[in-house]
């Protein structure tokens, strides 16, 4: 995928300077990995293996552009070292293997449901007779740690986990950031205390700071921008893939040849995270919006990208979507932010939560460049506090997560790139600096809490209704007798 621009790639800026290289494809392989484990596991042979092979054509069809033209990069080894150890070190930091605090909010049900993957038959029911629930989640996250784990052992699943979840974050720091180690690094670091100004929202609302530990994200009651630790920490299952596909988004936003096979890119997204997959919706057709009279020659690329995932997709659709619009899918359980979320939200609180937890750092990204896709992510953030969806506001937590990666990517190229010569620029960059280190307090009080907190060791007899306390919806359905069920494994 060849990519041009006017400006020289660094460690800050990775928008779109450089070819699609092989780290690139070491992060497409880790995406898309969950795509045949789950078809080919929770299908029958006669369903599953066809639409894995053609999943599996989709994957190569998605990097038939190949490598061509990609400068060496001499200083991958030192800069890719660095990057690992702080992926490794914000993995460890985030609860996934029980190395340090786990919100037990998140990593109990999810290690649960890393539990039941491992030790049940693919996929996991409970019950019997006529009141049998099916385990109805997006579980790429968890399939490649539990395939292992089930070929190994169950107590090896906790540390699969981490290593999966260190892997994902590698490979996106390395794919991502450019240049030399130092920049590469701080563009990383920036990149990992991004968040909105919380500590000032929680000011200004309820006139009290924080205390140490505290989660400080609901300041705004049913309203919540994910600071990137937070995501990490509480739903990596979410944050990565909303990353990794926001990230090459945006590097490659200039690349014709990328937008004509981005379809592609929504097939392993569906089964990480569908609400991340709408939510990169609108920004692919802005991105894809500027290259339509290019796009008019890629036809046969854009028309081979849909035919290869139609299949796949709809098999994935069919398994997330049942029993979504009925009402037997199993009692919903309690969520602990309840009563937060079921206080009254006001419209000055609303537009308090857009100015500081995006508007404000919308300000510099369409400074830094006015495009269909600039514009597309402010109003995605600007848009999305007035909608709501899910038991916790799912849809602007989730939705929102790749508009806020375009955003902090832009933010990193801001502060980490040299060579401001101007008044005004300097200026720019130390508003934005003090922004930074302001909304920074946010990933701070997720890490004390990691450190501070106690660590406790993952139950493996717990499943995941134990731990859900029942049924929820959301990931649960009661089982049918209807061509889906005729075609899943027993």
């Amino acid at each position: 995928m060849t990519i041009t621009t006017k400006t020289a790639p660094t460690g800050a800026e990775p928008a779109g300077a450089e070819n699609w290289r092989a780290v690139d494809t070491a992060l497409w392989c880790y995406l898309f990995l969950p795509v045949p484990i789950f078809l080919a596991g929770f299908f029958i042979p006669a369903m599953g293996l066809p639409l894995t092979l053609l999943a599996l054509a989709a994957a190569v069809h998605f990097l038939a552009p190949g490598h061509a033209g990609a400068p060496p990069d001499r200083a991958a080894p030192t800069g890719w070292i660095l990057l690992a150890l702080l992926a490794a070190a914000w993995a460890m930091l985030g609860g996934a293997g029980h190395l340090l605090h786990a919100n037990g909010i998140d990593w109990v049900p999810r290690f649960a449901v890393l539990r039941d993957l491992v030790v049940e038959p693919w996929p996991p029911r409970y019950g019997a007779g006529d009141d049998v629930q099916l385990l109805r989640a997006p579980l790429a996250y968890y399939l490649p740690a539990a395939l292992l784990a089930h070929a190994g052992s169950l107590a090896l699943a906790d540390t699969l986990l981490l290593d999966w979840t260190w892997l994902g974050l590698a490979l996106f720091f390395c794919a991502t950031f450019r240049g030399a180690p130092q920049l590469r690094l701080a563009a990383a670091l920036v990149f990992a205390f991004a968040s909105g100004l919380d500590v000032a929202g929680l000011f200004l609302h309820t006139g009290s700071l924080p205390w140490p530990t505290q989660h400080i994200e609901w300041w705004a009651a049913g309203l919540q921008y994910s600071s990137n630790s937070t995501l990490l920490f509480w739903v990596p299952n979410h944050g990565l893939p909303g990353w990794i596909a926001a990230g090459w988004l945006w590097r490659f936003r200039h690349d014709a040849a990328f937008q004509a096979r981005l379809p592609t890119l929504f097939l392993p997204l569906m089964l990480w995270s569908p609400l991340v997959a709408i939510g990169l919706l609108p920004l692919a057709c802005a991105s894809a919006a500027k290259h339509w009279r290019a796009l008019r020659h890629g036809v046969p690329t854009l028309l081979a990208s849909l035919g290869l995932i139609a299949l796949p997709a709809a098999l994935i659709a069919a398994y997330l979507l049942q029993g979504m619009f009925g009402g037997d899918a199993g009692p919903t359980a309690l969520t602990p932010t309840a009563p937060i979320l079921t206080q009254p939200i006001g419209f000055g609180a609303k537009l308090l939560f857009v100015f500081l937890e995006a508007g404000i750092f919308c300000v510099f990204l369409i400074r830094r460049e006015r495009s269909p896709l600039t514009l597309a992510t402010t109003a995605t953030l600007l848009l999305l506090p007035w909608l709501q969806f899910g038991p916790n506001n799912d849809l602007l937590m989730r939705a929102s997560i790749p508009a806020l990666c375009i955003l902090w990517l832009a933010i990193v190229g801001e502060l980490t790139t040299p060579g401001r010569t101007t008044g005004l620029a300097k200026a720019w960059h130390f508003a934005l600096l003090i922004l930074f280190v302001l909304g920074s307090v946010t990933p701070l009080q997720e890490i004390h809490r990691a450190l501070a907190g106690n660590r406790w060791k993952a139950d493996t007899s717990i499943t995941a209704p134990q731990a859900l306390g029942g049924f929820p919806p959301h990931y649960f359905v009661s089982e049918r007798r209807g061509w889906l069920s005729s075609v899943m494994r027993r």
